[in-house]
């Protein structure tokens, strides 16, 4: 009887005896385990970058936006109705029944050409008051944020995005500096952190809210009230967003004259709603990729099957001198088993050093929402990549291993 190391030894000198054979083989199982954790690590990579996003934001974020809620979907941007009012951001903020909201934020967004000496770029304008810079977790790189007073006096100041700041003027320090809105001359007070990614103000430009209402478009409803297109709002905390939503929506629909059981028109997210969307989409996006991978460890399971069949085939003659001194159908199965096995685990080593080094290279290459993914590696995804791999070997090598020890030893001896 074969020991388990003679067995492993004569299952090596098989492998080893046609190296093409045996590297084109353990080939398919290296791209396939490969596959598996690089893409992978993108999903994961994609799931961390949304977590770390929203939480930047903060949890207790509420956004409230004009139109009806689309069914099935999270907003994430103000619809095209026009149902907020610079009014109905007044009413929340003043209101006694709202306990729940520790800032209101409304905001007013228009596009406007922005001229600097040559420079000439279109950019979109957000007039919003001071407690944006808080509600919406901006940082002042440069300068200072648009005050109570700037409001109030409806001036014209702004606060430039990073990405605006260095395209209108370089290297050179903004505030201070003038730059023309739709041909109006607004004074430079502030800088932007920059803040790449979905939701970002790279791009944009802030202006008090009353300077947009009033001067760069003044838009108002059939009452007079000023037109706005969101109004964020935050929470006491993220276990109230719910009771924060419930009595802003009572506040609104007093404000609007909803009646009770009419759909509202205007709808209110969380960023814990927006990051299960998110999630979710992800880890779709995730599975969808890891099963395109698999299909690329089926086919390797199938190769490494059609490969030892031929091995079989090659071998009848060795496997009937072997049955003739001997050997017993189990020591036969072993053999061709391990051989299967062998190739696969060495397929999947491989693979797993494979999968890491594109992981590594990927990571920060692949964008998603303006935003860098770097990529994350689980031990889990590791562990799983090469337990399969075992897996396909033994699977794929079962049906060979056990043809090969049903071979009569006198018919084996005969074949040529």
């Amino acid at each position: 009887m074969m020991t388990q190391l003679a067995t492993l030894t004569v299952a090596l000198r098989g492998i080893f005896a046609n190296k093409l054979r045996s590297t084109l083989t353990v080939l398919g199982v290296i791209i396939g385990i490969a596959s598996v954790i690089a893409l992978s690590s993108v999903g994961e990579g994609s799931k961390q970058m949304i977590t770390d996003r929203i939480g930047s934001l903060g949890s207790n974020l509420l956004t409230v936006s004009p139109g009806a809620a689309s069914e099935g979907f999270t907003r994430m941007q103000q619809g095209s109705a026009q149902t907020l009012t610079y009014e109905d951001a007044s009413a929340i903020a003043s209101s006694p029944d709202v306990t729940a909201v520790n800032a209101v934020a409304p905001e007013a967004s228009t596009n406007a050409q922005v001229v600097v000496g040559g420079e000439n770029v279109n950019a979109r304008i957000y007039g919003v008051t001071p407690e944006y810079e808080e509600v919406r977790n901006k940082t002042i790189a440069e300068g200072s944020f648009i005050s109570q007073t700037d409001v109030d006096q409806k001036s014209s100041v702004a606060v430039l995005g990073s990405t605006v700041a260095e395209d209108l003027f370089g290297e050179a320090n903004p505030v201070g500096q003038t730059i023309k809105l739709n041909q109006r001359p607004y004074t430079v007070v502030g800088v932007l952190e920059s803040e790449e990614g979905m939701m970002g103000s790279d791009d944009s430009i802030l202006v008090p809210i009353t300077s947009v209402m009033y001067r760069l478009d003044p838009s108002r409803d059939s009452e007079g009230d000023h037109v706005i297109s969101s109004i964020y709002l935050q929470a006491v905390s993220d276990s109230q967003n719910d009771l924060a939503i419930a009595q802003v929506t009572g506040v609104l629909q007093d404000e609007h004259r909803i009646a009770l059981g009419d759909e509202d028109d205007f709808s209110i997210t969380s960023m814990q709603d927006v990051e299960e969307t998110l999630t979710e989409t992800s880890e779709t996006l995730t599975m969808l990729l890891t099963i395109t991978a698999a299909i690329a460890l089926l086919v390797a399971g199938l190769g490494i099957m059609n490969i030892m069949l031929v091995s079989v085939t090659e071998r009848t003659r060795e496997i009937g001198i072997r049955k003739a001194v001997g050997a017993k159908r189990r020591n036969i199965l072993m053999q061709f088993l391990t051989e299967a096995t062998t190739i696969s685990v060495i397929g999947g080593l491989i693979g797993i050093g494979v999968g890491i080094g594109s992981s590594k290279l990927l990571s920060g290459s692949i964008t998603m929402n303006n935003s860098d993914i770097d990529t994350v590696i689980t031990p889990d995804t590791v562990i799983i990549a090469f337990l399969v791999a075992l897996c396909i070997g033994i699977v794929a090598g079962v049906y060979p291993a056990f043809r090969a020890s049903r071979l009569n030893p006198i018919d084996a001896l005969r074949y040529e």
